[in-house]
């Protein structure tokens, strides 16, 4: 472990603020550079962007600029970058992918929370180009954050390893999205009536969730050793039964007011591993639909794990952001290449 680990934010968003506020915090991190491409940000001190303290590092929107700086890490918060025509999946993140191959060929290590994760099941074309990057340039990519990240696939990953048998795992969650300010909450049309949300939005919103939940199943499956023929990512739109007014939406009764998403491996149509999760508008609405996150193992024995407050509604974005910062040190030790999370020590966190 180095006394010191010199570190890159690229993209100061939510989650960025949550890694500075936790690297300001370790003795063993240092911020070296910030990037971004907001004029509102570009030229300022990177902590005052958010109030913070002041951090001694300029925001700049200079890629070459910033990547020449010496750093162990880049973590890496963009927004996602779809491939212009596509529907959201797996495989059309192309852009993000552009940027991660640049980072390990500038001798740094990535991480980041986006849906670049288990590439070589979802994205073998991305994996080969991530993975020959890193090992021709002594670097390591992995992907970590909350979901995709700790909390699926790798809690529940590692809850399996309770069991003698496993006939189904399951991980349950939600999400109060009235404390939610990511920009892509707006697909979901909270307040809307049915009607006015096309099937192509629709669409749009069901292969997002696919795209950054969704697969996650499969990884379970895989490492669970569970057999599997199948993939599927339902979605259920459900009206609000109450009134509410959030930062980010106008509920009223009969429009939108929350998603059900159902992913999920099956064998011979029963389904094998999934994850259930619901975005609502307020946790103040539809109070027969809970937010409980859990981990659900059905089997020899049966299993059931609780976690409250991993998404503190004070910083949302925090568990988002710990993941990805917590493992630096292991990323900065692991071999070279496209490293899942599940596949290098956990070593130590950063002091």
């Amino acid at each position: 472990m180095k006394d010191t680990y010199k570190v890159i934010i690229w993209g100061l968003g939510s989650v960025g603020k949550s890694a500075l506020e936790i690297i300001n915090a370790r003795k063993s991190l240092q911020l070296v550079g910030a990037f971004d491409v907001n004029p509102a940000k570009v030229g300022k001190d990177a902590g005052e962007v958010f109030g913070l303290e002041t951090a001694g590092v300029i925001v700049s929107d200079n890629e070459e600029e910033v990547l020449n700086i010496e750093a162990d890490m880049v973590l890496y918060y963009p927004p996602t970058k779809w491939d212009p025509g596509k529907l959201p999946s797996p495989t059309s993140v192309g852009g993000n992918v552009d940027d991660i191959v640049k980072f390990l060929e500038h001798g740094k290590n990535c991480s980041s929370t986006l849906p670049v994760y288990f590439s070589e099941k979802n994205a073998p074309e991305y994996f080969k180009r991530i993975d020959e990057a890193g090992k021709a340039h002594g670097t390591t990519y992995v992907q970590q954050g909350i979901f995709p990240g700790l909390f699926t696939p790798y809690f529940s990953s590692i809850t399996c390893m309770f069991s003698r048998k496993i006939d189904t795992a399951i991980v349950y969650g939600g999400e109060d999205d009235s404390v939610n300010s990511a920009p892509w909450i707006a697909v979901f049309g909270y307040g809307k009536k049915p009607e006015e949300i096309s099937p192509e939005r629709l669409a749009v919103v069901k292969n997002i969730m696919f795209t950054y939940y969704g697969p996650t199943v499969i990884e379970m499956a895989e490492r669970a050793g569970l057999e599997w023929d199948e993939y599927s990512c339902e979605e259920e739109t459900i009206l609000s039964d109450e009134e509410v007014t959030t930062p980010y939406s106008h509920v009223t009764p009969g429009t939108v007011g929350a998603h059900r998403f159902i992913m999920c491996t099956k064998k011979d149509g029963r389904e094998v591993t999934g994850f259930h999760f619901i975005h609502k508008a307020s946790a103040e609405i539809l109070k027969d639909l809970p937010l409980n996150k859990y981990i659900e193992i059905k089997g020899e024995p049966d299993i059931t794990i609780r976690l409250e407050n991993i998404i503190p509604d004070e910083d949302p974005f925090l568990t988002s952001a710990a993941p990805s910062v917590n493992l630096i040190p292991s990323i900065v030790d692991a071999e070279p290449g496209f490293r899942n999370a599940l596949d290098i020590p956990m070593g130590y966190m950063p002091r």
